[in-house]
């Protein structure tokens, strides 16, 4: 009941999602190791702390993802499909809000170097 079948194909699952699949996963795999170690780096520093353990945790999950899409591609378990877009879901809504509060603070800082810029140019006019 929870095996996936492709119509037209025969054999087991490794050929149902195409042949890129098992690259598509490494590559994926990478990706989440990669996030993993840049949230690790960002908890270096107290003022990342908060944004890195987040990330962290999302890293954790894409990569829990992955881990599921491998099974489904050599069991053809349609409940490991469905765990493995569960944690892929849950990873993306993770960096989705992590994406907006970067921009946020990436844009305050903005403005705040234009505001200390703009003051330092009216304490210029000032002097003279």
């Amino acid at each position: 009941m929870d095996e996936i079948h492709t119509p037209g194909m025969t054999g087991g699952n490794e050929h149902s999602m195409g042949p890129r699949f098992r690259s598509s996963l490494g590559d994926m795999r990478f990706m989440g190791w990669i996030g993993m170690i840049y949230g690790i780096l960002t908890c270096m520093t107290l003022v990342g702390i908060p944004l890195g353990i987040p990330l962290i945790i999302a890293a954790h999950r894409f990569i829990e993802g992955v881990n599921r899409f491998d099974v489904f591609r050599t069991e053809a378990n349609g409940a490991e499909l469905r765990e493995g877009f569960n944690h892929l879901g849950s990873s993306f809504r993770i960096l989705k809000i992590l994406t907006i509060i970067y921009l946020v603070l990436t844009i305050g800082y903005l403005f705040f170097l234009f505001f200390l810029g703009g003051i330092g140019l009216l304490s210029g006019l000032a002097d003279t």
